[in-house]
């Protein structure tokens, strides 16, 4: 992960978690602000991140295939952490983790290039 990080000139690494269950991620969200959840037919992520502001590194949280249980989801969002989508299309774990991150970088740096 280093060489893409070092290829796209960035100059911190992002954590890539391995799969944990939810009581090992509550205290994760309930630490990292922003903390977003992929669910299917939530608010798209465009549009939440156009009214915010981040200071502080945060957490994505994505999957599992099939989406998450209405419990889980339930603890997550008591947590702290706020459901984003990508619209209408359902799609595959790596492909919406690809479209989410691909996102939050896009709003990222335009945020960083307007503080300039």
């Amino acid at each position: 992960m280093l060489a893409a990080v070092k290829q796209c000139q960035r100059l911190h690494q992002m954590a890539v978690n391995s799969p944990m269950n939810i009581t090992d991620l509550l205290p994760i969200v309930l630490q990292s602000k922003p903390s977003f959840i992929a669910v299917a037919e939530a608010t798209p992520l465009f549009n939440i991140l156009s009214n915010s502001i981040v200071k502080e590194s945060g957490v994505l949280i994505i999957g599992p295939e099939g989406d998450f249980t209405e419990e889980e989801l339930k603890m997550m969002k008591a947590a702290g952490a706020t459901a984003v989508g990508l619209g209408p299309c359902r799609l595959r774990v790596e492909t919406a983790t690809i479209a989410l991150l691909s996102t939050l970088m896009l709003w990222s740096d335009a945020q960083n290039l307007s503080l300039d």
